[in-house]
């Protein structure tokens, strides 16, 4: 499919040697992509995430070899930005509309028109982190092996598409929100966060219930309180550069068109996170 796509967006010598090329290179490969890798493009292909976003993931994920796209030489003219025709593989990707290797033949155009920036050295011996899980005695130990991997894998993708905003010792990523209705008028608004303590100690932050909490969403004028959080025994201890993922969740009558802010209020630091609700 992401063949057909190029021929209506580019024609002459260049892109049939960028099409032969790709077609060659990806054919008969293996790719080790994991699955939550589809989250971003699906949120890339709705507009959740911007390009800058996107390219900042996959970049991360192909220099940490979490994700495996083969060399490419570069044939073709440079680019500023990311193709329309990209997006739209990566969204058909997400849904299961085309395969893995169809997917990183996008992402191999992003690398050889210039968009994507990073070094690729052919026939890396660096091992695949699962194949040591798979060495394992027994299958609940393979299963737990896995599942440590993909969420370390999660994490460093959310620190590298996330804005951090630093408060105190704490670095705070702001990994994006999500906003549903509610039956009375009401919204479910929850806000997702990856935490970092740099302070060389163990940080605690501190929530004991609505009325004793060093954290809230403002819209500005009033201060709203939580209504769930991932600090359930009223509190949460950083221990330093082990980040942590936390959210947030708001009930609440949300405007959308006001401009919200997720505030701290420690005693190890102050600030305000702007939040942007769509």
């Amino acid at each position: 499919m992401l063949e057909e796509t190029l021929k209506h967006f580019c024609a002459g010598a260049i892109c049939a040697v960028m099409l032969l090329g790709m077609s060659s290179i990806v054919s008969g490969q293996q790719f080790h992509i994991p699955s939550w890798v589809k989250n971003n493009a699906k949120w890339w292909y709705e507009g959740k995430i911007g390009n800058p976003d996107f390219v900042k993931g996959i970049q991360y994920l192909i220099q940490n070899d979490i994700m495996t796209v083969p060399p490419v030489s570069p044939t073709i003219a440079k680019e500023d930005m990311v193709p329309i025709w990209v997006k739209n593989d990566a969204g058909w990707w997400a849904n299961g509309t085309i395969s893995d290797s169809d997917f990183v033949k996008g992402i191999q155009y992003l690398i050889y028109s210039g968009v994507i920036h990073i070094e690729i050295v052919p026939n890396s011996t660096t091992a695949n982190p699962e194949s040591q899980c798979y060495s394992l005695a027994t299958p609940a130990d393979k299963e737990t092996c896995l599942q440590q991997i993909e969420y370390e894998n999660r994490m460093r993708n959310s620190i590298a598409s996330s804005t951090p905003y630093a408060i105190g010792p704490v670095t705070f990523y702001y990994a994006g929100s999500e906003l549903l209705p509610a039956d009375d008028g009401k919204s479910i608004l929850t806000i997702h966060f990856v935490v970092k303590d740099n302070a060389g100690q163990e940080i605690t932050m501190s929530c004991q219930n609505q009325n004793s909490c060093d954290y809230a969403l403002s819209d500005g004028g009033n201060e709203i309180p939580y209504a769930t959080n991932t600090l359930v025994y009223g509190s949460l201890t950083l221990s330093p550069d082990t980040p942590k993922f936390v959210d947030w969740t708001f009930y609440d009558v949300i405007d959308t068109a006001k401009h919200y802010s997720f505030l701290v209020k420690e005693p190890w630091g102050t600030g305000s996170i702007p939040i942007k609700i769509q």
